[in-house]
């Protein structure tokens, strides 16, 4: 395979995983004594979960869209490079902001959760880039 096949693969996988990996804790937790604590959990940061999840879908769209032909490939490769930069600030600006509650005494991996969404998000710009690199050159 060329690395061109291979970025746009993982650039997909790589939006869909952090997207999984973002709605984890509501997957778990959600139940009547941890709701408020869990809206809060999601609602911190300058765009919150939802936001988060809002560009890593839209970059898996983009890239996914790329080969199909309908715009200029070009265009859309740094439409995903940009809505990867995006995911991941947002990613970032959201784990700074979290606010420890009582929920994280009672479920330790919450602690983590957070990085690892920064930590998943941060591959999707670096497989734009390839991706788009390759297109390009």
């Amino acid at each position: 395979m060329e690395l061109r096949d291979i970025s746009r693969r993982v650039g997909i996988a790589a939006g869909v995983v952090t997207v999984l990996a973002l709605a984890a804790p509501y997957a778990v937790l959600s139940g009547g004594s941890y709701a408020s604590q869990l809206a809060d959990y999601y609602a911190s940061g300058v765009v919150g979960g939802a936001g988060i999840a809002l560009f890593a879908l839209l970059s898996v769209v983009v890239v996914a869209s790329v080969e199909r032909g309908n715009l200029d490939p070009g265009t859309l490769a740094g439409a995903a490079v940009v809505l990867g930069v995006a995911t991941t600030l947002s990613a970032a600006a959201w784990a700074t902001a979290i606010e420890p509650s009582p929920m994280f005494r009672d479920n330790l991996w919450l602690v983590w959760h957070a990085r690892v969404v920064v930590a998943l998000s941060v591959l999707i710009p670096v497989a734009a880039a390839a991706y788009a690199r390759e297109l390009l050159a």
